[in-house]
């Protein structure tokens, strides 16, 4: 894989469903489109589409939805171009754990049907390192505050093994940085994460929309 770019949006939906369930793993979908071939692939990742949070491990609940996904995204070529299942995503029950674990086989799954995918997991110790500093530049006249360090880290396959890819430059993972930390904060505070739905709570009730389109857009 040649880069990954990661969207807000993207990333604020996995850090959402994140606080939504504090004392258990979630993970979910990445969508997006990819450019290139073998070697010089460059995967956009413009949304995140929230799977499990009780039972991050069974299999039958994601190949639901990923099923499910991967018709939305086909009926969403009229107007978005190329979309497409691009990756998955994990938050890990302790922050502190930044292993892949259990997740690896749904990587590996959702690469083998869809190449060139990527595997993206929450980085704990950044994000709270982040939230920390923004409370302690509100104590500060004039504190802008906020990290501006990247929140989570990607994994691509290289040679049937998920590797770390590097963040910045060119190429490798652009991963959004700067106000990102303060705009997660804002929508915890307007209880955003409350509103977010997972595939998992779509099953228990199908009007809730695990798709989360206006999740992000105007006020809570």
């Amino acid at each position: 894989m040649k880069s990954c770019t990661l969207s807000e949006d993207a990333l604020l939906k996995v850090l959402l469903h994140a606080a939504k369930h504090p004392t258990t793993a979630v993970n979910g979908v990445l969508l997006g489109t990819v450019s290139g071939g073998d070697g010089a692939a460059e995967v956009s990742v413009t949304d995140a589409v929230p799977a499990c949070h009780s039972f991050i491990s069974l299999a039958p609940v994601l190949e639901a939805a990923l099923s499910q996904l991967e018709a939305h995204a086909k009926e969403q070529q009229g107007t978005q171009s190329g979309l497409r299942i691009v990756g998955y995503y994990q938050a890990n029950e302790r922050l502190s754990d930044g292993e892949l674990g259990a997740g690896r086989r749904f990587a590996d799954r959702i690469e083998a049907a869809w190449p060139h995918s990527v595997a993206l997991l929450l980085d704990g110790p950044a994000l709270q390192a982040g939230l920390a500093q923004l409370t302690a530049a509100e104590g500060q006249a004039g504190g802008s505050g906020g990290s501006e360090q990247p929140v989570a880290q990607l994994f691509a396959k290289d040679g049937g093994r998920w590797t770390k890819v590097a963040a910045g430059g060119s190429g490798g993972f652009r991963c959004p940085t700067s106000g990102v930390v303060s705009r997660f904060a804002q929508l915890l505070g307007e209880g955003r994460h409350q509103q977010l739905h997972d595939f998992e709570e779509h099953l228990d009730d199908i009007a809730l929309d695990w798709l989360n389109p206006t999740l992000l857009a105007g006020p809570a």
